[in-house]
């Protein structure tokens, strides 16, 4: 029997091949179709459950869907999408049990009648699978942390297809290691997050222009620093793209006061003389996530990305050189500390809690263009790079065991293939970031 009547036997109603709407969404992430012999749909843990043991039975692949936004387009295998499992329920006062298929946007609108929130991604159509595992540098992040550190719990279906409930108490090991480690240990069906109050939130943002790149990074990094956690704030320097796009800072931000607080926080800011534009007015959480861009975007970025340890001048310096480079290129910089930095580091397998802030930073190239003048391009772009301390996987776009052990320290990384040697031995499950069992 072919692959996709096994599966069709095993779940009528839930299994889609070729040539149907299901199996077109199911294979489609954000960087294009793939081609899996079937898709599966589940509408429960238990059908998760069945669709695993079936695929381990016949030997192929398994890919997971939930939102779509970060997974490889599946080449092989099947697809489990879990788009059905996109509920959204308050419970316990400020528990929030959210399905594996659903995106940050149904929790966003779900939360907002009750002035909660869950820290999440920037933008409303990822899914909440792959930040619920994979960290989740949201903008509350100096105020309560990753949204790993707001998980208390999450119901998990396993490689030998058993579902299991994970926390503290219950498979202790198994809920560090998912917490940052990434899909390789199961199948998230339902993930409980404890609820922040987000009433009274305050944000926008401020526009300079490309007159004095440097006075804005460093009265940025001098905010941040003297800064309450209630201040979450990213700093965004873009090329200029036309006359309808032109260059420059832009600052993001929000606080949980008042307008004339913000004001204060940011004076050094917006007294610089290239300041454009400034809207800060009261906001509900749901304001400050975007729309996600459309599709893979037409250019080859060079950069990466890193978590900075110190925001000294040398830092800041390295920033300028970079935004100098040949190719237009973009800079990012999110600020962390706060709450972000009060969790131990072995606590989860985000291990790099001392960092003050968060960097992205992008040369913005043609995609048929010559590997020397990429090799170039990193070159002046590395410059703050250099001086980060580890990478965050889910903005990490490069595979492999050197990779690994630039998002892991030894001992993380140690520990979480102890896990998924007891928990995954047969290493039914291989995202993108794969960790091997010991």
């Amino acid at each position: 029997m072919s692959i996709l009547s096994t599966l069709s036997d095993a779940l009528p109603g839930s299994t889609f091949g070729p040539d149907t709407p299901e199996y077109d969404a199911g294979r489609t992430v954000f960087l294009g179709p793939g081609t899996p012999a079937a898709v599966v749909r589940p509408a429960s843990a238990d059908e998760v459950a069945e669709a695993v043991r079936t695929a381990v039975r016949l030997g192929v692949a398994i890919h997971v869907r939930s939102g779509g936004h970060g997974s490889e387009p599946a080449a092989d295998g099947i697809v489990i999408d879990l788009s059905a499992l996109c509920s959204v329920g308050l419970r316990d006062g400020d528990l929030v049990d959210v399905g594996g298929g659903a995106h940050w946007s149904d929790v966003a609108d779900a939360l907002a009648p009750h002035a909660l929130a869950v820290t999440s991604g920037d933008t409303r159509d990822v899914g909440v699978g792959g930040i619920g595992v994979g960290g989740g540098i949201g903008w509350l992040v100096r105020t309560h942390g990753l949204a790993i550190d707001l998980l208390t719990e999450v119901e998990l279906v396993t490689a030998a297809g058993a579902v299991v409930t994970a926390n503290e108490r219950s498979h202790p090991d198994l809920f560090w290691a998912v917490r940052g480690g990434g899909g390789n240990f199961g199948i998230v069906t339902r993930f409980t997050f404890r609820a922040v109050p987000v009433d009274g939130l305050v944000g926008g943002h401020v526009r300079f222009d490309e007159s004095d790149v440097p006075a804005v990074l460093r009265a940025w990094r001098d905010i941040t620093l003297a800064s309450p956690d209630e201040l979450n704030s990213t700093l965004l320097i873009m090329p200029p793209f036309g006359p309808d796009m032109p260059g420059g800072p832009q600052l993001g931000v929000a606080l949980r006061g008042t307008e004339a607080e913000l004001r204060g926080l940011l004076a050094p800011l917006l007294e610089l003389p290239s300041v454009t534009d400034v809207s800060l007015a009261p906001l509900d959480y749901g304001d400050l996530l975007e729309a996600a861009p459309p599709g893979k975007p037409p250019f080859r970025f060079v950069g990466g990305n890193g978590f900075v340890p110190e925001l000294d001048d040398a830092f800041l310096d390295a920033c300028v050189h970079a935004l100098g480079a040949a190719a237009p290129t973009m800079l990012m910089l999110r600020a962390l500390g706060g709450a972000f930095g009060r969790v131990a580091p072995d606590a989860t397998p985000i291990a790099f809690r001392d960092a003050e802030a968060f960097l992205v930073v992008n040369g913005v190239l043609d995609p048929g263009v010559d590997e020397a003048t990429v090799a170039d391009l990193q070159l002046e772009v590395g410059a703050p790079l250099d001086r980060t301390s580890g990478r965050y996987a889910n903005f990490t776009q490069e595979y492999g065991d050197g990779v690994l052990a630039t998002i892991y320290p030894p001992a993380v990384l140690a520990r979480l293939r102890s896990i998924k040697a007891q928990v995954d031995p047969g290493d039914v499950f291989r995202p993108a970031h794969h960790i091997a069992p010991a």
